[in-house]
């Protein structure tokens, strides 16, 4: 189906569960205009947000308070940060550690000075500390070990940082956990209105990694200004070049798994998107502009030096694959010009060709990141989708099912579990369980670990599997509760079936208890979710990745100017140092 310029664009095909809902395509899934950073920078931009400095007492040393103030045009946030200076080799980023850099909170409203001594002595104990019922975000950071003393060192030296030695990560701070939606007493998701400045996922998350992004210039600068008189200041071109570090481990997998409706909702946005855009035939100057992002793209996968380890594929590949994408495409575009304008002979548009294409020549990542871009060329494919990005995860069992109308749920939506080998060797090798010393979730080895009895339900192919068996052994007519009452085990898997088993997203087609599970594949399909990007994996169930680098800095969001700034190309040194 081809639409035609100015036609509304109308659902073409989304992809099969089968194919999405694999763990390494979803693993390959990159950012795209409707993950939450980039949701939250529109909005900023667009409202012309305005972000000062209301009171700041910070030493020599980076040590002491600052108070932000963020002005969106219905409500007035602050944001407000403890500084310190943490041991040598103490602030690591594992959420049990005691030593961080900073500790900060977002809030509506003021943060007067009452609250910020409330929060000093609640927020070191991220574990058991209260927050105020007008705080929305608790989160920790620290100063980048590589670069953030370089970036102090150059400014109060009177020079501009190496830019290609902070290429390699593209941050001076980075957080690895920002604890809301009523953790710690904080302001549930659900008590913010749809219509709020920060009223879809994520969006208070995202705007305490920017806030940190604004901090940690000001504090360098800050720094680097109390050393020397000769310091200069932080070029506006590195700055926003530069983001928010992020890492993230197992500790997010169960994430992935107790969030079905969430993720079916992020995932069904996503594809109704990407499906508009493949009906929609490009225009000339469409295809111009995919010309001009695609270029962008390749230069920065071709900069990006990071591993990528063997579970992801090189980012040069990646770079390949783009370069490979814009000579079909041209070559598509002339084939359509010989055809005497006609969009196709098979009622295809050229962007369905080009990804078809794609799917069947290039690597998954390629693929998505191709995906990525289109809409990024089309940015009216994303129209009308944000608020399908908020749903809810309540649930209701319905016990007056029989189980005959259960067996045909399990046939129709869990054919995918029902096929899965659980006996073959491996199949059942780990369990997960939330671990008290670490305190958060962690794999266990099946029968060489002796805490087995808490493992968490994450085992959903098993489950529906065990519960097959069960009710085979059950005449059709009976109910769900008469057969709950002599198989109470099965309550969680009967329900879960019952809330979310027609919702094509919602279920990831894999067994993360299998020996050959890699984790990295969750980990990096929810980092999609949020729109991180420079993602390169640290071990099989540890990435890293950075928000918002390219992104305006604050004084571009208060005048407005955002302009196009994903995928940004490493500022030139020799241009950032003209004026040294």
């Amino acid at each position: 189906m081809v639409l035609e310029r100015g036609d509304t664009p109308t659902l073409h095909q989304l992809r099969e569960p089968s194919e999405l809902m694999q763990p390494g395509r979803l693993g390959a899934l990159k950012q795209t205009r409707l993950s939450f950073v980039r949701l939250l920078m529109s909005r900023m931009v667009d409202e012309q947000w305005e972000i000062s400095v209301n009171r700041t007492e910070i030493d020599e040393q980076g040590v002491g308070r600052v108070v932000y103030r963020v002005d969106a045009p219905s409500r007035r946030f602050s944001f407000g940060v403890f500084s310190r200076t943490s041991s040598k080799g103490e602030n690591t980023d594992r959420i049990i550690a005691t030593e961080w850099d900073l500790w900060a909170f977002l809030c509506e409203g003021e943060a007067t000075p009452e609250l910020m001594d409330d929060q000093f002595e609640q927020l070191p104990h991220v574990m058991d500390g209260r927050a105020d019922t007008d705080i929305l975000l608790w989160t920790r950071a620290n100063r980048s070990a590589r670069f953030f003393g370089h970036v102090v060192d150059s400014l109060a030296a009177g020079h501009q940082p190496d830019i290609e030695h902070l290429a390699q990560g593209g941050y001076l701070m980075r957080s690895s956990g920002y604890y809301g939606n009523g953790l710690n007493g904080t302001k549930m998701f659900q008590a913010v209105d749809s219509d709020h400045p920060l009223g879809f996922p994520y969006a208070a998350q995202m705007l305490g990694a920017y806030m940190l992004r604004v901090f940690g210039y000001d504090l360098a600068e800050q720094m680097a200004q109390s050393r020397s008189e000769d310091a200069v200041a932080l070029d506006r071109e590195i700055r926003r070049y530069m983001g928010t570090g992020n890492s993230s481990g197992v500790g997010i997998i169960m994430y992935v798994i107790n969030h079905p409706r969430q993720i079916n909702a992020w995932l069904r946005a996503r594809e109704i998107a990407l499906a508009r855009v493949k009906a929609t035939e490009p225009t000339a100057d469409d295809l111009d502009r995919f010309s001009e992002v695609l270029a962008r793209a390749v230069q920065w996968f071709e900069e990006d030096e990071s591993d990528t380890g063997p579970y992801f594929i090189s980012k040069n590949t990646i770079a390949r694959g783009l370069d490979r994408i814009e000579h079909k495409a041209e070559s598509l575009a002339t084939q359509r010009g010989l055809a005497g304008d006609d969009p196709s002979t098979d009622g295809e548009s050229l962007w369905a060709r080009l990804c078809a294409w794609a799917e069947s020549e290039l690597e998954t990542e390629t693929q998505e990141t191709l995906h990525s871009l289109l809409l990024d060329v089309h940015p009216e494919a994303c129209e009308g989708l944000e608020a399908s990005l908020r749903t809810t995860e309540r649930s209701d069992l319905t016990p007056d099912m029989s189980v005959s109308e259960l067996r045909a749920l399990l046939s129709s939506s869990y054919q995918w579990a029902l096929d899965v080998d659980m006996s073959r060797p491996g199949a059942r090798r780990f369990f997960w369980y939330r671990s008290v010393e670490n305190e958060e979730p962690r794999l266990g080895i099946r029968g060489e670990h002796d805490y087995e009895e808490y493992s968490r339900p994450v085992d959903i192919a098993h489950q529906v599997q065990q519960l097959a068996a069960d009710l085979s052994e059950w005449d059709g007519d009976d109910t769900v509760a008469a057969f709950l009452f002599e198989h109470p085990d099965h309550r969680y898997i009967i329900e879960r079936a019952q809330h979310v088993g027609e919702l094509p997203y919602a279920e990831i087609r894999g067994n993360p208890v299998d020996a050959d599970f890699v984790p990295l594949y969750f980990i990096s399909c929810l980092k999609s979710f949020w729109g991180i990007s420079k993602t390169h994996p640290k071990s099989m169930g540890w990435v890293r990745g950075t928000f918002f680098q390219g992104a305006p800095t604050r004084e571009e969001v208060a005048a407005g100017e955002g302009g196009y700034w994903v995928h940004p190309p490493t500022p030139d040194p020799a241009e950032r140092w003209r004026d040294d």
